[in-house]
């Protein structure tokens, strides 16, 4: 895995360090960065609006004042109709929004200094660009700037636009009680920022837009930080190709132990895309009751009966096996707690963990130092906090995600939007596909599937967990762009994944051969 094909995430006094050494090394002067930065927003925004909303740009008077000054004049010579707000006295601004607010007096734009008594009043089809503050922030935002940004998230605009993070947030850290601009979107500079990846403060980044300003990846890549977010050209540099004699047997013989009365769904989600991810074979253990549904609804699984009618029981060889993912629909009955406790004790091979297998986990913690190192748990945040305990914010959750993952030796999946993926090492990658509408009973079934038959093919269980939630996520992608979100169901997911993998090997650059 080649992480320098990531974007690091990096906080505010590395991305400064990162800024400083291109200025002095590309070399170009910091006015004609924030040129370029502006240039890049711009770029994007004029293919996101069109030029019948009205633009409002907000501008502090530190170097993102200075950034949003530039959109401002650039926006205005695009033919949009822009006004200017700024707050703080523009004569103590940095030097380089001091150059650039001298500038934009030569333009006919409407200009205010904002003033306790002089918010404007805004309609629903204005978009507000935010550069109040950016990533230099290192403290709450109180007095009349917080008013201002509780005017502005009070006001009826459908779009409030920050420029690189949300006026108040902190790239690590929400601050206790200051206000914070509600974004609708946010377009981020070339390295993303921790605080806009995390659930916690959705209502604060909006939709995520990256936009590289050129700045000197090197360094970039130098600078420590166990934070990446996934790209295409990082998850297409691991992806293998199948040799030319591999057969059923050389690809994974994978072991699904999944369903129960009602739950069966599960087991045929899990196991169908298991199947569509590439497994060799894969034999499915159900309760008595599903065998029947598998072998008519998915002929291509063999099928194991437990000795039980409703639930999981027992389990047979495991040697057999290549890769084991258990939890889909078996529910928790302490019969099937037993059959989990022997699987972790007997199996020496990493497994796929999920839904109520981990459930049983956390109702009997001292299990947990059983599991076989390098396996993989995908738990949503309900199953997460069964596991580790409440947290007061997601920063300490990532932090507990991390020291459960170092302690078990596990690969941890925390699922929603850019789950988070841990190995043991600490190192974390969030994911950058999928979308809402993937929010949908299943899907989380459809993931563990495909990561136990990417186990089987012979990637690691890391490479698995990044390269799997990516391919869920792409799926759930392609199948928006064609349909919309909210019509998603996690039968769609399985559906498109072959598309997605077609897609994530194409841009691998993989060679076809005719002979």
């Amino acid at each position: 895995m080649d992480f320098n094909l990531c974007l690091k995430v990096l906080d505010a006094e590395q991305i400064r360090q990162a800024d400083q050494f291109t200025i002095k090394n590309e070399p170009i002067h910091s006015v004609d960065l924030m040129e370029r930065a502006s240039e890049e927003f711009v770029h994007w925004f004029t293919k996101k609006f069109d030029s019948e909303h009205p633009v409002v740009v907000f501008c502090g008077n530190g170097n993102n004042g200075g950034d949003g000054l530039v959109i401002c004049r650039l926006l205005n010579d695009s033919g949009y109709t822009v006004s200017l707000f700024c707050i703080g006295n523009p004569e103590t601004g940095s030097r380089d929004f001091k150059i650039n607010y001298d500038v934009i007096q030569n333009y006919n734009i409407p200009q205010t200094l904002v003033e306790g008594d002089n918010f404007p009043s805004l309609s629903k089809d204005t978009v507000i660009v935010d550069a109040i503050f950016g990533t230099g922030l290192s403290r709450a935002v109180t007095g009349l700037h917080a008013d201002l940004i509780n005017h502005l998230n009070n006001e009826p605009c459908e779009h409030r636009v920050s420029v690189d993070i949300a006026s108040g947030l902190g790239c690590d850290q929400l601050f206790d009680e200051g206000a914070v601009m509600r974004a609708s979107h946010t377009v981020c500079f070339q390295i993303p920022k921790l605080s806009l990846l995390l659930p916690d403060h959705q209502e604060f980044s909006g939709e995520l837009v990256i936009k590289s300003i050129g700045l000197i990846e090197e360094y970039i890549q130098s600078l420590p930080s166990n934070y990446y977010l996934s790209t295409p050209a990082f998850i297409s540099s691991f992806i293998k190709s199948r040799a030319k004699f591999s057969h059923k047997g050389t690809v994974g013989h994978n072991l699904l132990i999944a369903g129960a009365f009602g739950k069966m769904g599960a087991a045929m989600l899990a196991g169908k895309a298991c199947l569509r991810a590439g497994a060799g074979l894969l034999t499915i253990h159900v309760p008595k009751c599903g065998v029947n549904i598998l072998q008519s609804e998915l002929p291509e699984a063999m099928v194991s009966a437990d000795n039980e009618e409703q639930v999981i029981s027992s389990l047979y060889d495991l040697d057999a096996y290549d890769v084991i993912a258990v939890g889909p629909g078996i529910g928790t009955n302490s019969i099937t707690a037993n059959v989990i406790k022997k699987l972790v004790s007997d199996y020496q091979h990493p497994m796929v963990i999920d839904a109520d297998a981990l459930n049983i986990l956390a109702e009997n913690k001292e299990w947990l130092s059983l599991i076989p190192e390098g396996s993989v748990l995908t738990p949503h945040p309900g199953e997460f906090r069964r596991l580790v305990g409440p947290w007061k914010d997601d920063f300490e959750r990532l932090d507990k995600q991390i020291g459960f993952a170092q302690k078990y030796k596990v690969n941890v999946l925390l699922k929603g939007a850019h789950s988070s993926i841990c190995n043991a090492d600490g190192l974390v990658i969030f994911n950058s596909s999928g979308n809402p509408g993937m929010a949908t009973g299943g899907s989380g079934d459809v993931l563990t599937g495909i990561i136990a038959a990417l186990i089987g093919q012979g990637y690691s269980g890391f490479e698995s967990t990044v390269l799997g939630a990516y391919l869920h996520g792409l799926a759930g992608d392609l199948y928006a762009k064609k349909n919309i979100e909210e019509s998603i169901i996690a039968s769609d997911l399985i559906d498109l994944l072959p598309k997605a993998i077609r897609k994530v090997v194409k841009k691998s650059g993989r060679r076809t051969y005719h002979i």
